[in-house]
């Protein structure tokens, strides 16, 4: 029987690093760090499971209880990876204060006497320290409270998540009518995890209160609870990679539809603002400003900010400081060609650029190779042309 707990336990370990570790090494989607922490303590909570049903494993209370602490962090992980997904951004550490501290706080609090009885013995009782009956009864005290205070804990951050998942699905058919994105999905498959945890912690709870001995039936805990777990990693491994691009996309959409829902801009004011762009643009006077901002440019143009803004952001699909870099950078690779005896710095500040370093990276980004390597390659194909 701890045979087979063992290898269901490991399987789940060895599923939920595999996952993080696909997840994490995917650099697409820079805003699922919580996806990662997630499954991270998952396998956590699984690894001390295992160690607790070995029977050579030493310091038994110490895995129980850090068994304890980590499952007060699975719900609030899971809410700020729901949190990822509708914000279109990576929640601070530091937004996770106050009740949601306290808690957490409280769970590892109601641990510590079970912490405190931790010894190198292959048992739960020290049997060189034997516990009071009264010490016992407070130990168990403070276990039974720490498992309501979880119980009472992963309805709150299961409510939250389903509330930002239903206002995301609605925001995303709302404004394009499109399918929606495969991480709603994957928050969905989380949901159902912690949910059967959730549902094992309490049925555990409720046969030791009234039943006491295990007789078998901890197998049957551990096969729902890894079984669904492997279930769900499995899948999350093979929806990685499409998750990860095509919602930035759709991501970056409602964000720019969201901002500019209630705009009052017509189809003729954002013709009139996208020529006078490209007559600005194209006469380098503003673009080669180092100094140039959104408000310069509209007050140049003689246009509402807001609606220059959106322009810029829907219908050129950019933001002002890109579209800026993107025509310095135009002229520049215009000047590496058409001006050899000018330096790669004395072009960068001609276009605009305050330092070297600013416009390597913006050359690098728009042209894909250094300054240098563009005139070098220019270079190359003009010399044999004249040489003919």
């Amino acid at each position: 029987m701890t045979t087979l707990q063992s290898s269901f336990y490991a399987a789940a370990i060895i599923s939920c690093l595999l996952c993080a570790f696909v997840v994490g090494g995917n650099r697409a989607p820079k805003r699922f760090k919580y996806l990662v922490v997630y499954l991270v303590l998952e396998s956590l909570r699984y690894a001390f499971q295992w160690l607790m049903i070995q029977p050579a494993a030493p310091a038994k209370s110490l895995w129980l209880g850090l068994l304890f602490v980590s499952s007060f962090l699975v719900a609030p992980a899971l809410w700020m990876f729901a949190r990822e997904i509708a914000e279109e951004r990576t929640p601070s550490l530091r937004e996770l204060r106050g009740p949601h501290l306290a808690v957490i706080l409280a769970g590892a609090l109601l641990t510590m006497p079970l912490l405190l009885r931790t010894h190198l013995g292959t048992t739960y009782d020290n049997p060189d320290d034997i516990a009071t009956p009264l010490h016992s009864l407070f130990i168990h005290t403070t276990m039974l409270a720490g498992v309501c205070l979880f119980l009472c804990q992963v309805p709150y951050y299961l409510t939250a998540c389903l509330r930002l998942l239903g206002n995301h699905v609605a925001l995303s058919k709302a404004m394009f009518s499109v399918v929606e994105p495969s991480s709603l999905n994957t928050l969905r498959l989380l949901i159902f995890i912690v949910c059967t945890n959730w549902l094992v912690g309490l049925l555990r709870a409720l046969y030791c209160l009234t039943l006491g001995a295990d007789n078998g039936i901890g197998i049957v805990f551990c096969a729902l609870e890894v079984g669904v777990t492997a279930a769900v990693v499995f899948a999350l491994m093979r929806r990685t990679t499409t998750f990860s691009i095509e919602d930035r996309a759709l991501a970056q959409e409602i964000a720019v539809s969201t901002k500019y829902a209630r705009s009052a801009l017509d189809v003729p004011a954002r013709s009139r603002i996208r020529r006078k762009l490209a007559e600005a643009m194209s006469s380098g006077r503003l673009h080669r400003d180092s100094s140039v901002t959104l408000r310069a440019l509209c007050e140049s143009l003689k246009e509402n900010p807001h609606y220059v803004s959106q322009v810029i952001n829907q219908d050129l699909e950019t933001n002002f400081y890109d579209l800026i870099k993107k025509h310095r950078v135009e002229d520049a690779m215009n000047a590496l060609v058409t001006e050899p005896e000018k330096s790669v710095l004395d072009i960068a500040l001609d276009v605009g650029f305050n330092s070297k370093s600013t416009f390597n990276a913006a050359f690098r980004q728009h042209a894909g190779m250094t300054p240098r390597e563009f005139r070098a390659s220019r270079r190359n194909v003009q010399e044999p042309a004249q040489f003919h």
